[in-house]
């Protein structure tokens, strides 16, 4: 039976709304955060856009905060209620899996998600067909973090680990940031609540899909310096994880470990480098630091930026220690927010004043076009063009990859800050306040 299941969703798949002449519809799978274990945002199999329309629309038992998924044609959706929803292509419900209660708001030490369930995007496993997420929960006085693994096909849950990290109040740790698999370990990051309360730290745990052991990377020598970033960690074409630590706690004396970005084994969570602006005790005073926007891989070198105007190239092997970076790029963004995307040696930032293009060639960047300022959305990219959002007003936009031009648009409805497209064949699926909507390419 259980093989039987794939081969009647692709009949489903066939069932659904049919694509343009000519769309490519070989690779309609969208395993996690951004698409591949890089998060580049980019298919090469999209569609170039036509005249986009909502193919369909379903409303949830809560807000969507992470990127939907797409596994073995299933479009799978979690939503803070600690739900989990698949869909066929064609927006046919499947099944559904709530868990565990999630966190009023007035429950917890600070925030602004209400209720708090699962927030980062989970991420699916092609070995197990297993779909990866952390749900979150109160218990007594503090909160629980479970890890659970759930068929695709079914909805069932297969697995479930604690992924609270032992001598930490788990209280004051919220995961946020997108979940990833390289080398058969599930990798969940931590940082604070909305706020910052509380003595809370930042940690990257590897879990290990068998159940063996699981190995935390700590960050900072005070508090803080959460891992809040809502794409999460980057794997290197080494399978060396990035990830980059929010503002710290100290603010004189020997850096901290917050305000980076860091390079880490992806089995050891021992640290290979780092990279620190030469101001992080500034950044950590004023929460002007590096954690609001992952690791952007291009190539060989990583672009950073957070909530400054400054960005930084850094050496994807040697991030550069304190102060030395490749180079620095002023005005790049007023801040960044979230997931870039990356098309070759080109990268589209998810700018708070507008999406940016970016070159990178050897140790330079160069700037390039600059969307309005109300297009801030976290990018993806494929068929020509850069998919991203007004998340304020509700609107999906397809740029041209080459001047920025808007190509096709349409409202969609009002969605989270930090909600990012999925790509899937002629659909491109968005997570709202609401529910999910499949918008087609027609």
């Amino acid at each position: 039976m259980r093989r039987l299941l794939p081969v009647l969703a692709l009949i489903a798949t066939f069932l659904a709304p049919a694509s343009p002449a000519g769309a490519a519809t070989v690779d309609v799978e969208w395993h996690r955060y951004h698409y591949d274990v890089a998060h580049s945002g980019y298919n090469s199999t999209t569609p170039a856009p036509g005249t986009l329309k909502k193919a369909w629309s379903v409303a949830l038992d809560g807000q969507v905060y992470a990127s939907p998924l797409v596994a073995e044609h299933i479009v799978v959706v979690a939503t803070e209620n600690n739900s989990l929803f698949g869909f066929t292509r064609g927006g046919k419900l499947l099944w559904r899996h709530h868990d565990l209660a999630p966190v009023p708001l007035n429950q917890l030490p600070c925030g602004n998600i209400d209720p708090l369930g699962i927030t980062g995007t989970p991420v699916y496993d092609l070995g197990t067909h297993r779909v990866y997420a952390v749900v979150t929960t109160r218990s007594g006085s503090t909160l629980r973090h479970w890890l659970i693994g759930v068929d695709v096909q079914t909805g069932h849950v297969e697995t479930r680990r604690s992924v609270d990290v032992p001598g930490q109040s788990m209280l004051y740790e919220n995961q946020r940031g997108a979940l990833s698999i390289t080398r058969g370990r599930v990798l969940v990051t931590y940082g604070g609540h909305a706020g910052d309360c509380g003595p809370y730290h930042g940690y990257l745990l590897e879990v290990p899909i068998n159940g063996g052991a699981v190995t935390t990377y700590k960050v900072g020598r005070g508090t803080e310096a959460g891992m809040w970033q809502p794409s999460g960690p980057a794997v290197g074409s080494d399978t060396s994880v990035y990830v980059v630590s929010g503002n710290g706690s100290e603010f004189s004396g020997a850096w901290d470990g917050g305000n980076a970005v860091h390079r880490v084994s992806p089995v050891t969570a021992q640290r290979y480098s780092y990279y620190a602006p030469a101001d992080w005790a500034q950044g950590n005073r004023d929460d002007a630091d590096l954690g609001s926007s992952g690791a952007t891989l291009i190539g060989n070198k990583i672009w950073t930026q957070g909530k400054t105007s400054t960005g930084y190239l850094l050496d994807g092997t040697d991030l550069g220690g304190v102060g030395h970076p490749l180079t620095s790029v002023q005005n790049a963004c007023a801040e960044q927010f979230g997931g870039s995307a990356v098309h070759g040696t080109a990268a589209y930032l998810p700018c708070t004043d507008g999406i940016r293009k970016i070159t990178v060639s050897g140790s330079s960047v160069t700037l390039g076009w600059k969307a309005a300022s109300n297009v801030t959305g976290s990018p993806v990219v494929g068929g020509g063009v850069v998919w991203t959002t007004d998340p304020g007003g509700g609107v999906l936009y397809a740029l041209d990859e080459s001047d920025g031009a808007v190509r096709a648009s349409l409202g969609v409805g009002t969605m989270t800050r930090f909600m990012t497209p999925a790509l899937s064949g002629s659909l491109a699926l968005i997570g709202t306040t609401t529910g999910i909507v499949a918008v087609a390419n027609a």
